[in-house]
């Protein structure tokens, strides 16, 4: 009887480590099928964090495209191929919600960010570079700025990175504004408490000033930021010479 116990245990515990093993199996198997992310996060030293391809190919942002439609096409497409992925997975605690796609003026798809269209740089040879940063002025990894250097003609400016335009205002002084009531209305001010922009825009060109009311104002070069309250769209530029004393803040 001892004996039959015995090996009655001795069963219960074989079987026990094979359906564990089985168990350990499937946990695997199941982890090694979860899809790879199409859009990551890698960094370097200079650049911090920007994005990439399920590969680590980097992704880049065109300062034209602003309004949110592509610009790029014929050489510059060449140069600039478009990124597409019609399966979002985001890797690098990336958000849903700042991705989406557009339909370019040739009827193909294009992957965009924060509404910005996103292209591979063709010089790119392998994963992590990143050559295509500043070329032109125009060209910057993806990233999560606070600021953007868009460009519509021969204007090149600052803008949010969803798009609004940010000016100046002539009879500012530096670093104080001289924008108060009526025109504080029409002309809101800019304010954020860390800026991020593209490697083109130097931080300690920003500073924080406060108002009279005690609310604070980002500035730029000395100039305090503002908007336009009729600026309704992305992109829009309309307050560029009003009055003769508002401008593009330029970079």
């Amino acid at each position: 009887m001892r004996k039959q116990n015995r090996f009655f245990a001795g069963g219960i515990t074989i079987a026990f480590l094979v359906l564990s093993l089985l168990i350990v199996s499937s946990c695997k198997k199941d982890k090694d099928s979860t899809p790879a992310p199409t859009i990551n996060v890698s960094s370097n030293p200079t650049l911090g964090e920007f994005l990439v391809d399920s590969v680590g190919n980097t992704l880049y942002v065109f300062s034209p495209d602003v309004k949110g439609t592509s610009v790029c096409y014929g050489n510059c497409e060449v140069a600039w191929p478009v990124f597409y992925t019609a399966n979002i997975r985001l890797g690098g605690g990336l958000k849903a919600a700042d991705f989406g796609t557009i339909t370019r003026t040739d009827g193909s798809k294009q992957t965009t960010f924060k509404g910005w269209p996103l292209y591979y740089y063709q010089q790119d040879a392998a994963a992590g570079d990143v050559k295509g940063e500043k070329v032109g002025n125009v060209w910057f990894v993806a990233k999560s700025y606070s600021l953007m250097v868009a460009r519509q003609g021969t204007d090149l400016y600052l803008t949010t990175l969803d798009g609004k335009t940010l000016y100046i205002f002539t009879p500012d002084g530096n670093n104080t504004s001289n924008c108060s009531g009526q025109c504080i209305q029409n002309w809101p001010p800019f304010y954020q408490e860390t800026v991020a922009a593209p490697s083109t825009v130097l931080s300690t060109d920003f500073q924080t000033i406060t108002r009279a009311d005690g609310t604070k104002q980002t500035t730029y070069k000395g100039k305090p930021l503002y908007y336009f309250v009729n600026d309704s769209q992305r992109g829009d530029i309309k307050g560029s010479g009003a009055n003769n004393v508002w401008y593009l803040a330029n970079p």
